[in-house]
This record gives C-alpha cells, structure tokens and sequence, in this order.
C-alpha cells in the first residue's frame, strides 16, 4: 500500500467513525427518556430472560418471526432487565446498519458514496426514531442492507463466499420481520429479469439457483406461521393515502431542506439512468438492480394491500430505505464535489435543528406514560388494593420492573359479589377520557372515586369503599 492510499484509506476511516459518533449521540441521549410504549412492552414480556425459549419462540408466533425475539432474550441474560438496555440493544443493531449501509454503496460506487450514504442514514428522522425502540426495525434494516451487499457482490464477481454470505443474512433477514420476505421475493423476481436481459456466466446461473434454493429450504421451517398469520383480518394498518410517496419521504428525513434536496437528487439520478438508457439501450445491471429492489420493496406490499388487506406502513418501509439511500448517495455523487459538500453539510445542520428544536424529539413525550403510573401507584397504594387492567399485561411489566410485588388483573377476575376489598385502582392507557364499564360497576356498587392521577396518555384511578 503506498503512502497516498494509505492516508486515503485512514481518511475514510476517520470519517466513518465520526459519522457513527455522530449516530450513537442522536441515538443514545435520552434513550430511555419516555416510558415504553405497548409494542415495545410486549418485546419486553415476550423476551423475559425468565423464560424457556420454547416460551420465547411461542411468543413470536403471535407477532413476527423469532430472530429479534431470541437475539433479545439471549441479551437480557446479558445485561438488566430494563427499558434502557431493550432499547440499546436496537440501537447496535442500528450501529451496524449504518456500516453495513457504506459497505453497500462502496460496493456500489465508491467509499465516498459510503460516506455520503453513512451520513444520510445518521440523520434520518425514521432511523433515529426506531434505534430507540425496543423491536426489531433495526436489525431488519442491517440484515437487509448486509442481504444486498452480497446480492450485488455476487452478480459482480461470482464468488462461492458472496452467494453463501447471502443466504445467511438473507435468511437472517427473512426471520426477522415479514417484510423479509417481500424483499427475498424482490430479489427473486430481478435475478429472472437479470438473466432475461443481461449476459449471465454458468457458474453465476447455477450458483444463484442454489443459494436461493438454500434460503427457501431454511425459511420453509415458517411457512407454516406465515400462512395462519395471513388469515388475520381487520388488522390495524389502513390504506395509504394516494400522496404516500410525499409522506413516507418526508417521515424518513423530518427536515424540509433534506426531503427537498434528497428527492431532487434522486429525480437528477433517475433521469441520469434514462438518458443513458436512451444512448445505450441498457443500463448497469447494478443500477437495475438497486433500483428494481427498491421499486418492488414499496410495490409488492402495495399491491397486496389494494388486493387483500391493507400492510403497507413507513415502518415497514424501512426494508427500502437501505437501497433507497444508496441511490440518493450515488445520485450525489454525480453532482460538483463543492454542490456535494454544500448539500450534506447544509441537510445536517437543517435535520440537527428539525430535530432539536421543531421536532423536540429529546424532551417531547409522545409514548404512553406506563411507567409513571405504575410508579405512582406504587408509591400511593395499600398492600391490600387490588389493580384492575384491560391493559394488564402492560401493567405487570412495570410492577415487576420496579420490584414490586402488585399485579393487575383483569376487570373480569374481580367478583364484587364474593370479594369487596377496601381500595381498588383502575388503570388505563390510550383512551383516558370516559369511565370503563368495569368503573361504572364499582360506583354502582358503592364505591367511591377518590383520584385520577392523569399522566401522557395514561391514568390511575383510585375507588375506595367507605366504612
């Protein structure tokens, strides 16, 4: 290695550890700063280190493949038991997203890509927002940048390790999250494509066929989960509006200045494409690629959500993001090196301002306030109180997380015609506003309303029984 290389390759270096910096201190301030919301309850309780894995991967049949479930789990006999340490562990996965990302567009392009690609991910409002969130959005997004890094490898050179490296994350990424499979199934449909309109090698055709032979026969083990789950009706995503694209790309980035400037560059790139096209009937087949997956990664679940039931969500969208950056980054790298430098420069100050100060994103509460309740109720209650939850489950995460030896139940499980204990505690998130139906009864029977300590989206009320 000469000595301009080598400090070419140090600078890049330099510049990738400052960009991860940057990623850990947007990610990592305040982490544990709101209380958990129900989904990242429900991670928690599903990957209780108290539990068997055969418990934990139970469990994961109700919400998505076991992957993040098990990696989680097996981290909590680790470390504490904790909102922090369930929400640290997202944001690694993010961390190693992040390389994976300028990994990709090196390959891609160049390191300088990387860098570009690195940075835009860093500061993506979407990407911060789910680093701090205790589901499996992170790991879905470096599993599937790590799957199209070897998927573009192994087109370009054809080695043994590229296509076995890609079964693995591929496979990975599938037993993640559903949307693996949509991205699985992108790649899948372009590998055809790929063959029907560009020169192939033997060796790349056979080597293709098997490693997504071996993905199929790994994943089939859930095939069998994945078809029961598809039978659930009346699920809770609803159909986008017509103007998704506008909404998703603004989600993504939350900053007026970067949407503006990256969907430019984005348009500037994809006219690029079409000029060349136009001059030489053919484009590479790694832009056809990227570009192809990232189509397809908004198409599929589209589509389906038209035809069946609605599932297309901007969290799910990350799956695209990965690609979808890439293609920004190699776009800017089509511009002057000056237009470069001015456009990150200016998104990053703009996002770091959007964030900070119109966003409020460190000191704002936008999750329901479980553990406040809880830990006022535990602060206020009797050892003879009895609790009452719908959201019960939620509840006891919190009791048993401060140590305590309270437990809600059901509405239904209090009999007032064997059992009138003197003090009972109603608690409540989402809507709480009206009285439950389990409150009326108490008032009917004599019950006196005493409290209701109304905290963000959450509140506990107290009856009591006069003597």
């Amino acid at each position: 290695m000469g000595l301009k290389s080598f400090f070419r390759t140090y600078h890049i270096s330099i510049s990738l550890l400052a960009i991860v910096l940057l990623a850990i201190v947007l990610r990592l301030y305040h982490l544990d700063y709101q209380s958990l919301w129900v989904d990242e309850i429900a991670s928690m309780n599903g990957t209780d280190p108290g539990l068997p894995l055969s418990s934990v991967i139970a469990y994961s049949k109700f919400e998505q493949p076991p992957l993040h479930f098990i990696l989680l789990h097996y981290w909590f006999k680790l470390v504490q038991f904790n909102d922090f340490n369930g929400r640290l562990l997202a944001l690694i996965f993010a961390i190693l997203g992040i390389v994976a990302i300028f990994s990709l567009a090196r390959e891609v392009r160049d390191q300088k890509a990387g860098l570009a690609a690195a940075l835009i991910t860093s500061l993506s409002y979407l990407h911060i927002f789910l680093s701090r969130d205790v589901r499996f959005y992170t790991l879905l997004f470096a599993l599937t940048a790590l799957s199209y890094l070897f998927y573009v490898r192994a087109v370009k050179s054809t080695k043994v390790f590229d296509f076995i490296f890609y079964s693995f994350f591929t496979t990975l990424m599938v037993y993640t999250h559903y949307y693996g499979w949509i991205v699985f199934a992108s790649q899948g449909i372009l590998f055809f494509l790929l063959v029907l309109l560009y020169p192939v090698k033997k060796r790349f055709l056979v080597s293709s066929v098997l490693s997504g032979l071996f993905v199929v026969l790994l994943i089939s083990l859930w095939v069998p989960v994945l078809l029961s789950d598809t039978r659930i009706q009346n699920w809770w995503v609803q159909l986008e509006s017509f103007y998704w694209p506008i909404k998703f790309f603004y989600v993504y980035f939350k900053d007026v200045f970067s949407s503006v400037a990256f969907a430019s560059i984005l348009l500037f790139y994809l006219l690029t494409l079409y000029r060349t096209f136009r001059l030489n009937g053919a484009i590479d087949r790694t832009d056809f690629l990227l570009l192809g997956c990232t189509v397809l990664s908004f198409l599929i679940p589209l589509t389906y959500s038209f035809i069946a039931q609605p599932i297309f969500h901007v969290r799910y969208s990350i799956i695209a993001l990965p690609t979808l950056i890439v293609l920004i980054a190699t776009g800017l790298r089509l511009l002057k090196p000056s237009l470069q430098r001015i456009v990150l420069i200016t998104s990053c100050c703009t996002t770091l301002f959007s964030l900070i100060m119109i966003e409020e994103f460190y000191v704002r509460l936008t999750n329901e306030d479980w553990r406040g309740m809880i830990k006022g109720v535990i602060e206020s209650a009797a050892p003879t109180d009895v609790f009452l939850s719908d959201k019960e489950w939620y509840c006891n995460y919190y009791f048993k997380n401060f140590d305590s030896s309270y437990r809600a139940i059901f509405p239904s499980q209090l009999d007032l015609d064997k059992q009138k204990p003197a003090g009972v505690w109603f608690l409540e998130g989402f809507d709480v506003s009206p009285l439950d139906s389990a409150e009326v009864t108490l008032l009917k029977n004599g019950y006196v309303r005493k409290k209701t300590d109304s905290l963000y989206r959450a509140r506990a009320t107290y009856y009591f029984l006069p003597p």
